[in-house]
């Protein structure tokens, strides 16, 4: 019988928040109006709405994508990183996509959900497992890229079947973007601190 897999700081950040995203979910009449990114609302001083509109969901279909998508991302590529650089990272996924579409997107009056720090997660996962998996990794970023460079093209169907929503490739944008930067600087960084020690 396979172990169960070791509970390392960042795997139990992963596993508090996946089940916030659960219970927020379970009560969306309440959580939604109180928390998703509102246009209006953040022009009226409600500035959280920036970070917590990413927690919340249009629906069980989106939350569960989101929800699933998260815990792998989690477990596969942040579940040894150290609890600092994947909360940094997080964390500046979350503003990044907030502050992107607050200042960039003015289109958009509404949004919710995770996929658009999912992409920053991600993209800085796969930099910071490059040296483990390079060819696997390198060909994981450039699907990433092909995506976003897809969701960009002018004419692209942002319709979805099973969301109420569309999706609000922006965010995917955005939190890529994050996530490239931040596994940039990692990997420049890590690169010099071996160089001088």
């Amino acid at each position: 019988m396979p172990a169960l897999p070791r509970l390392t700081p960042s795997l139990q950040l992963t596993l508090i928040l996946a089940i916030t995203l659960l219970l927020l979910g379970v009560l969306p009449s309440w959580s939604e109006p109180l928390l998703e990114f509102n246009r209006a609302a953040i022009d009226d001083g409600q500035w959280w709405r920036l970070l917590t509109g990413q927690w919340v969901h249009y629906g069980a279909y989106h939350l569960a994508m989101n929800l699933g998508a998260f815990v792998l991302c989690g477990y596969i590529l942040f579940r040894d990183a150290s609890l600092k650089h994947y909360a940094t990272l997080l964390l500046l996924c979350l503003l990044g996509v907030g502050l992107g579409l607050f200042f960039f997107s003015p289109e958009l009056d509404y949004y919710a959900g995770l996929s658009g720090a999912l992409h920053g997660l991600l993209v800085g996962g796969i930099l910071l497992t490059f040296r483990e998996m390079p060819w696997m990794n390198g060909a994981a970023l450039l699907v990433v890229a092909a995506k976003i460079v897809q969701e960009q093209w002018p004419g692209f169907d942002t319709s979805h079947p099973l969301l109420p929503v569309p999706v609000a490739v922006d965010a995917h944008l955005y939190g890529a973007l994050v996530g490239l930067v931040w596994g940039v600087a990692f990997v420049v960084l890590g690169a010099w601190r071996s160089r001088h020690v």
